[in-house]
């Protein structure tokens, strides 16, 4: 199974809109990629970021 976790450097270079950013940061360094469970990254990573979220949820309730 392919790794859905974007690379180190997409993390920090994001803007962290949810302050959640750093636990971001601190799951991508204790969890290395093979391992990882990619629900728990996915949920840090839309806490980080909810306006990206929710960009993207427009996006999807537009195309469909």
């Amino acid at each position: 199974m392919k790794s859905t976790r974007p690379s180190q450097t997409s993390t920090t270079e994001t803007r962290d809109e949810g302050g959640f950013g750093p636990l971001l940061a601190a799951w991508d360094l204790a969890h290395p990629a093979p391992v990882a469970d990619p629900d728990w990254r996915h949920l840090l990573d839309e806490m980080a970021h909810p306006g990206t979220t929710q960009a993207f949820h427009r996006l999807a309730e537009a195309t469909a």
